[in-house]
């Protein structure tokens, strides 16, 4: 046994961890509990080190993740060594509860017990005792908040198969280019002028909003811009780019609502998987590659929520229609509204965006009937419930 725990134990954790991967019928949060149950137990019984279960797992679970993982698109698209150690990182500590592993670990360690039993008042076999209860609960309740799921990312392969459909070399960019501008001079000012794919603390985005600001006080004063600025959910959704917008929304497969996963989610990924994506079209000279960022804007439109008047539609098109030959400026316009969830005043409807009306030329009586139409129809479903906000 001291031969085979001695210095093959490595290849014997390899070797199991292996065969435990080749398990299809298991998914892969079954076998991540797996990997952390046979690591824990190693450390519980004084197999191994603190150190040395921290190593193994770190390096099981990287290969695991990013390299032998069943999304087959993230191999594929994901090749990047910066951006795999990143989506490694982020899932093993907000999906897989790695943290709370760790403290159980650092519980059942032989160096925090003999260090700690030395100032104890207790003998060292009822604190070793103790601890290693400590370790257990702390292992189980990381096992418990796993399974939960309470946040949790969806594949590559399923985003590509589901969401970014059609395919960015058999989509028809023409139509589509005249609402573009609409889009982003309501949600992200910069992102047709941007190159690259952005999030909020970007320097290209700081230095943007920096600009935004000071012109504003220039122009208007330093209190009126204060007013601008007193709409705080508005102003951190402003700060949130096109990109960090959808990929929140196509993503996240559950815990949109926690909120600190998600924004750092959001940093994270926006680069990841769109940098990730542009790179392999060009890099494989798709049609349409050098229109990637316009490509982006058919998925935002055809998968982030609008919520017009108190109706909320799972998506633009639900409102727009899926024949783009059928959309107007007006009614495109509308759709951008609803994005923010806002409640419909004539304030936000006509004077947030004045600017908008005024250089798209846009119809306010059309706007304001096309409102009053939707605020009193009949169906409740458009893909969401509905709210019962009014138009003021």
């Amino acid at each position: 046994m001291n031969g085979l725990f001695g210095d093959n134990i490595f290849f014997l954790f390899l070797f199991t961890c292996i065969t435990i991967m080749n398990y299809s019928r298991m998914s892969e949060t079954q076998k991540m509990t797996l990997f952390y149950l046979m690591t824990f137990g190693l450390v519980l019984l004084k197999i191994i080190s603190f150190t040395e279960s921290i190593l193994y797992l770190f390096i099981i679970l990287f290969l695991y993740l990013e390299f032998l993982t069943e999304d087959s698109k993230k191999n594929k698209y994901i090749t990047k060594l910066r951006y795999k150690i990143l989506d490694f990182l982020f899932l093993i500590f907000f999906q897989y509860q790695f943290t709370l592993l760790l403290i159980s670990f650092i519980f059942a360690s032989t160096m925090v017990q003999t260090n700690i039993s030395k100032i104890s008042l207790f003998p060292f076999t009822l604190s070793n005792s103790f601890f290693q209860l400590i370790s257990i609960i702390f292992f189980f309740i990381a096992i418990f908040k796993m399974s939960q799921e309470k946040f949790k990312v969806k594949s590559l392969s399923s985003l590509i198969k589901d969401v970014f459909q059609p395919s960015i070399n058999e989509s028809h960019l023409d139509p589509y280019t005249r609402y573009f501008p609409i889009l982003a001079d309501m949600e992200d000012k910069t992102y047709l002028s941007r190159k690259k794919n952005s999030h909020c603390f970007s320097f290209e985005i700081l230095l943007s909003k920096m600009k935004t600001f000071y012109r504003s006080k220039k122009n208007i004063g330093f209190s009126e811009t204060l007013k601008i600025y007193n709409n705080i959910p508005q102003i951190i959704r402003g700060y949130s780019t096109i990109e960090m917008q959808l990929v929140r929304s196509i993503c996240i497969e559950s815990g949109y609502n926690k909120l600190l996963s998600r924004k750092i989610f959001e940093i994270l990924y926006t680069k990841i998987i769109f940098n990730s994506m542009q790179d392999y079209y060009k890099k494989n000279n798709y049609v349409n590659n050098e229109r990637f960022r316009e490509y982006l804007l058919i998925i935002y439109i055809s998968n982030v929520r609008t919520k017009i008047n108190g109706t909320i539609y799972s998506n633009m098109t639900k409102y727009l229609g899926e024949d783009v030959s059928n959309w107007t400026k007006n009614k495109f316009y509308i759709a951008c509204l609803g994005l923010p969830y806002q409640t419909f005043t004539k304030h936000y409807i006509f004077g947030t965006h004045q600017n908008i009306i005024i250089k798209y030329s846009l119809d306010t009586k059309f706007i304001e009937t096309e409102l009053e139409r939707i605020g009193n129809i009949e169906q409740k479903y458009y893909g969401a419930d509905k709210d019962h906000n009014t138009l003021i």
